[in-house]
């Protein structure tokens, strides 16, 4: 069956007039994405970027700027080390994978020791460890710098193939447990703890302060 000449004409000036008066794309959205988990750059001060950040400035105010509001602080109290004082954010979606965010927020030993004392109740682990719920809001300490980032994806599994694929052959590795292993990437301040029973970790500090945990083993291109 032929279709009219007349209904194609008004097909070809529907479409002309769409494409006229529709609103030019964004030229924002139309930029390669810099701030997804595997894009960490090193800097040469011992800094280092990643998600758009400069971890060794950036601030609880840059770290909502860009992963939105914080769901909740608290203080952290290892058995051995020292007092941490975090803030926790909700989905954040950066690119294909949503995970939740962690960062570690600069302080003195003073100032986490009264944090402590104004803190509203404290939860312990087998471990030992004591995680103290803050009555702060976080207005409280936005200019507190970026000690590090933790990041937990939601998807589950990503094995030793996705890992590799995206940072390469880790310098160090640790076996955690039966089930767990942690690769090292000094050279960007990264710790990948890839586990096969629960979510894997990706910590990020600024190269200076990165440092190789006890029983670490150093790797060579093939032994990871």
């Amino acid at each position: 069956m032929r279709i009219p000449l007349t209904i194609l004409a008004v097909v070809g000036v529907l479409l002309g007039a769409f494409y006229l008066f529709a609103p030019p794309p964004d030229p924002a959205a139309m930029q390669p994405r810099t701030d997804l988990p595997w894009q960490v750059t090193a800097n040469a001060d011992g800094s280092s970027r990643v998600f758009d950040l400069e971890l060794g400035s950036a601030t609880l105010a840059d770290a909502m700027a860009k992963f939105g509001g914080v769901e909740g602080l608290a203080l952290f109290e290892p058995k051995d080390g020292a007092l941490a004082l975090e803030a926790y954010f909700g989905n954040v979606q950066l690119g294909p994978l949503k995970a939740k965010v962690i960062v570690g927020l600069d302080a003195t030993p003073a100032e986490l020791a009264t944090i402590r004392a104004r803190a509203r109740d404290r939860e312990g682990s087998p471990s030992g460890d004591w995680k103290y719920t803050l009555r702060d809001v976080p207005q409280d300490h936005l200019g507190r710098r970026l000690r590090g980032i933790s990041y937990i994806p939601g998807t589950r599994n990503l094995d030793a193939a996705f890992f590799r694929e995206r940072f390469g052959e880790p310098a160090a590795t640790r076996r955690e447990s039966e089930h767990a292993v942690s690769w090292f990437y000094p050279a960007i301040g990264l710790s990948v703890l890839i586990d096969d029973d629960a979510r894997e970790v990706l910590e990020y500090l600024p190269p200076r302060d990165f440092v190789l945990p006890d029983g670490a083993t150093p790797h060579g291109p093939r032994d990871s």
